[in-house]
C-alpha cells in the first residue's frame, strides 16, 4: 500500500506530465509553402522542469509567419545533458521569403516557397 502510493506521488509530482513519446525535434533548417505548418523546435523550462508561464493562445509574429505553441513533449538538450520536458513550438508560414528566427536560443534559418 505504502509502495503504490508513493508511486503515485511521484508520478503527480514528477515535472514532466511530458509525453515521452513526442520527441520534438530541433530544427536548423526547414523549408516550407506558404500555409504550412510545422514543428521547428521546443521551449524547454529548466533542466527536468516544464516551462512555466506557457500561453496555449500566445503566438509571435515573424517576417515571414508566425510562431505558436503545440503538444507537450520532451527533446534533447546539450545544456541539460539528456532528455527534457519541452512544449513543441510551430512555425505557420504567410508569405515567401527567407529569415532566421531564434527560438530558445536555437537559430532556425527558414524559406517560405
Amino acid at each position: 500500500m505504502l509502495r503504490r502510493l508513493t508511486v503515485a506521488l511521484f508520478l503527480i509530482a514528477s515535472p514532466g506530465f511530458a509525453d515521452e513519446n513526442n520527441l520534438i525535434p530541433v530544427s536548423k533548417k526547414v523549408e516550407m509553402t506558404v500555409g504550412q505548418s510545422m514543428i521547428v523546435s521546443g521551449f524547454r523550462g529548466e533542466c527536468g522542469k516544464r516551462p512555466g508561464n506557457v500561453d496555449p493562445n500566445r503566438t509571435r509574429d515573424t517576417k515571414l509567419g508566425s510562431l505558436s505553441v503545440g503538444k507537450w513533449g520532451v527533446m534533447k538538450s546539450i545544456n541539460c545533458g539528456g532528455i527534457t520536458p519541452a512544449i513543441e513550438v510551430i512555425f505557420t508560414a504567410q508569405r515567401r521569403g527567407r529569415e532566421t528566427i531564434d527560438v530558445n536560443g536555437n537559430k532556425i534559418r527558414v524559406r517560405v516557397k
